[in-house]
């Protein structure tokens, strides 16, 4: 069966992925219901939270959502974008985690026209799974979301709900065959996801967009701001009062996993301003990938770029971050750019734009193997 074919992948590569990151580096074990095996249910996507181009090719594909984990007894979604047209034998999977400076976005949301494209073309399925939010929940509990996440996906659930449905019950993944992308906030879920080993998969590449990579630093020039702080994240001060508002006419065990882009800004504003977006401090240091670098196992090959004219995550910090990747494991693939736009310059590119010829070449050499 499918789901016997996921586990013998998972078992024949534990011994040969990275290594986890020490135990008391980790957070927690989650006490809610983390692995659920469910049907998946067709999805209509909202094509509001889509750009042009995205919207061009969406119709080629089949999307679906199921829950990959509950909490307090609220589903925590994961969608599945299937080609409609996929070639015979075992499919590569991409795993996208979404941006929205860990306060809002939504899994299936803003999608990136190149990287459908690229799916599309590879004959991969996408699988894009939500995480809770800030201020509702730590930081530590997005990470524990995304852990718990591939645990699912190794256990099979993901095969399992692709076996449920007729249209795709035919389809295989490749579980040797995997690739992670995000942006922003997602892609420091990406970065984590390799740099934790939060997963036994061979993991082919990583695809990292315009990251917080060093989220200690970033953290402490927004809070400092006004002491001298250069490029802060906000123009304006927004008071702590906004978060307490917010927290408080909440109803008691509220689980936040999806909130729309653009309608939480002044909750990221208020917590990055307050210094209370994340501790990252003693046995937290483990949710700055700046220092999960220095405890990571082998790396795969990665795709990293930024904007220069970033105007919300410093594109220096990623270089540094390149840097100290360069000492710590030269032999690991990199493919670095840095090109000139807004923070996320890039959600309505194609595979066309010419300033992604040669990444995703540089992809291409790893994923799909």
């Amino acid at each position: 069966m499918p789901e016997i074919q996921l586990l013998r992948s998972r078992e024949q590569n534990k011994h040969s992925h990275q290594t986890p990151i020490r135990d008391q580096q980790r957070p927690k074990p989650s006490t809610i219901t983390p692995y659920s095996i469910a049907t998946m249910e067709s999805y209509k996507l909202d094509l509001e939270t889509q750009h042009p181009n995205t919207i061009k090719i969406v119709d080629q594909f089949n999307v679906y959502r199921a829950p990959y984990k509950h909490v307090n007894n609220r589903p925590i979604y994961a969608f599945f974008l299937v080609p409609k047209v996929l070639p015979a034998g075992p499919r590569p999977l991409m795993v996208r985690y979404h941006g929205g400076g860990w306060t809002e976005g939504e899994a299936e949301a803003s999608l990136r026209p190149f990287l459908l494209e690229m799916t599309r073309d590879s004959g991969a399925v996408l699988v894009a799974p939500d995480y809770r939010l800030r201020p509702e929940h730590e930081l530590a509990d997005g990470v524990q979301d995304s852990r718990d996440f591939w645990r699912w996906v190794e256990d099979g659930g993901a095969q399992a709900c692709l076996a449920s449905t007729p249209a795709t019950a035919g389809v295989v993944l490749d579980a040797s065959n995997v690739a992670v992308a995000g942006e922003s906030a997602g892609g420091y879920h990406t970065a984590q996801v390799a740099l934790l080993g939060m997963t036994s998969l061979p993991i082919k590449c990583l695809i990292i967009q315009y990251p917080a990579l060093m989220v200690g630093r970033k953290l402490r020039d927004e809070f400092e701001r006004d002491e001298g702080s250069s490029r802060p994240i906000f123009a304006e001060k927004v008071p702590y009062s906004v978060v307490e508002k917010h927290l408080a006419g909440l109803e008691p065990g509220h689980v936040c996993s999806r909130a729309p882009f653009a309608a939480r800004m002044d909750l990221c504003a208020a917590l990055m301003q307050a210094g209370k977006m994340a501790n990252v401090e003693g046995e937290n240091a483990y949710l700055d990938p700046w220092v999960s670098l220095e405890t990571a196992g082998k790396l795969p090959p990665i795709l990293l770029y930024h904007s220069k004219e970033d105007e919300a995550v410093s594109w220096e910090d990623t270089n540094e971050w390149a840097a100290k990747l360069k000492r710590l494991q030269p032999d690991v693939p990199l493919y670095l750019s840095f090109q000139t736009g807004s923070h996320v310059f890039d959600v309505n590119h194609t595979t066309r734009e010419p300033w992604l010829k040669e990444p995703l070449e540089f992809v291409s050499k790893y994923w799909p193997a």
